[in-house]
């Protein structure tokens, strides 16, 4: 539990930086016109706190929402101080986008995007030396509220940047397009 809290302060203070920087551009990048995220999108990425994790999923997207499934994955492994726990979660849901109504009626611009959403499904713990009792709590059920930062890199790829309330918390990584 101690490595997990002292990585948790910088991962932190990453991401207050990767959000203040996406939302206060130079002004070279506010002359930009934003680009489209891609109607259909495969969202893959890393994911962090209370172990490590991973999650993929599918996104559509729309002018001011979004649908989606994504499946989850969070390790926390004992050695690495964490609980020994493994988690594998299911979801499905869909974002708001705010910044969306501006773009729809041509009034306003942004290099990037914000989606306020609500996702949910099941979710299995498996547990190392779990009891009898403890196995039999293995499946819940979650709704889990998030929100998703998404912007171009230089190179041209889109990213993500995702906090939510089902494990893993803290999720940054790719779209994919097809």
């Amino acid at each position: 539990m101690f490595v997990a809290r002292s990585l948790l302060r910088p991962l932190l203070a990453l991401l207050v930086v990767v959000l203040l920087g996406g939302l206060c551009p130079d002004a070279d990048v506010q002359a930009q016109t934003a680009p489209e995220r891609p109607r259909n999108a495969m969202q893959a990425g890393l994911a962090l706190v209370p172990g490590l994790g991973a999650q993929a999923g599918y996104v559509q997207s729309r002018s001011i929402f979004t649908v989606e499934s994504i499946v989850y994955v969070d390790a926390s492994p004992q050695f690495a101080g964490g609980e020994g726990t493994i988690e594998v979660s299911g979801a499905l849901g869909g974002a708001i986008r705010p910044l969306g109504i501006p773009r729809l009626i041509g009034t306003a611009d942004y290099p990037y995007d914000f989606d306020i959403g609500l996702r949910f499904g099941p979710s299995l713990t498996f547990t190392q030396g779990a009891t009898r009792a403890e196995k039999n709590q293995q499946f819940s059920l979650f709704v889990e509220p998030f929100l998703r930062f998404s912007s171009r890199l230089s190179s041209g790829r889109l990213y993500f940047v995702e906090a939510g309330t089902q494990r893993p918390l803290f999720r940054a990584g790719v779209f994919f397009t097809f």
